[in-house]
């Protein structure tokens, strides 16, 4: 099964953006969908698409994820450009409390709103 790309990422500027500037930097309100099932996780996340596509022309200082409450906690990895999902893992094991979803994972259909600072 292929994984996902950043290809397979929809971002879209929410209606409720503000589009909050503070001198060069700004706000924007945005929603990320990915992920049918019919592709799997890809080693180290989910690529996202370009800064252009979060309403940015230089870069993206930094990004706040309001994940759906699915049982799945979301990181964005600035220094990849991805978002990096993780589950609850109560074994025990040395892997810790949370553990990336490996490559053999195929995500439902998902949506997480984001709050982005960038430029």
């Amino acid at each position: 099964m292929a994984a996902l790309t950043a290809d397979d990422v929809t971002v879209q500027l929410l209606p409720e953006n503000v589009d909050f500037t503070h001198s060069l930097r700004k706000f924007n309100l945005v929603s990320i969908a990915f992920g049918d099932g019919s592709k799997t996780y890809p080693s180290g996340g989910v690529p996202l698409p370009d800064k252009t596509s979060f309403g940015m022309t230089r870069e993206i200082a930094a990004m706040l994820l309001l994940p759906p409450s699915n049982g799945y906690v979301y990181r964005y990895d600035r220094a990849n450009h991805k978002v990096r999902v993780f589950f609850c893992n109560y074994d025990a094991a040395a892997d810790g409390p949370l553990a990336e979803v490996d490559t053999s994972h195929a995500p439902a259909a998902t949506t997480l709103e984001a709050l982005v600072l960038g430029e």
